[in-house]
């Protein structure tokens, strides 16, 4: 694979990242949950950040765009949503959806570590160490979103989704992403 298909296939991963994080802060946001949507938007801000610095680096380092390619949507809302309103949503529902969501974040974010540890394999097999290791960090965020999710779903598990201490919690992630929102430093 050329270095030029393993940025098309980044780019391609990133962008699904983008869709993946907006719609699950929707996906959140519909069930009242503003805490977890707003972690949501923060993970979009962020990787949107990320989306620009890797598009920036190929143009500077590899003097190209990268070739878009067609983007599959990760549809992460159920269908059968789109026909109800927010008040709609039942308690169970919502507790199954919760634990549903997160599942779907641990398992999007595992997948993208063992995909950027390919990418880089890969352009380590091509000889290209100094594009590589710029790709460790893409590895290094990844793998840190993937351990956080995957300890909120532990401890949410641990409390069997109880509903009550989970509505407890949204102002406070709440307020924590909307100053981590304010940190995100832009391209």
């Amino acid at each position: 694979m050329a270095v030029s298909e393993i940025f098309t296939q980044i780019n391609t991963r990133t962008i699904e990242g983008l869709m993946f994080h907006s719609q699950l802060s929707d996906y959140f946001c519909f069930l009242g949950l503003k805490g977890f949507s707003k972690c949501q938007l923060y993970h979009y801000y962020k990787e949107s950040n990320d989306y620009r610095n890797i598009n920036s680096y190929y143009l500077k380092y590899c003097d190209k765009l990268i070739i878009p390619e067609k983007i599959p949507d990760p549809k992460v809302i159920p269908e059968t949503w789109f026909q109800y309103t927010k008040k709609d949503v039942n308690t169970s529902t919502r507790k199954n959806a919760i634990q549903t969501g997160y599942e779907k974040w641990v398992q999007w974010e595992a997948e993208t570590k063992k995909f950027y540890e390919k990418m880089y394999k890969d352009l380590i097999a091509l000889g290209e160490i100094a594009i590589a290791e710029d790709i460790v960090k893409y590895i290094q965020d990844v793998n840190k979103e993937h351990a956080e999710a995957y300890q909120e779903y532990l401890e949410l598990k641990a409390i069997d989704f109880d509903m009550s201490i989970i509505i407890d919690k949204q102002k406070e992630l709440e307020k924590k992403y909307k100053k981590k929102l304010k940190e995100i430093e832009l391209c």
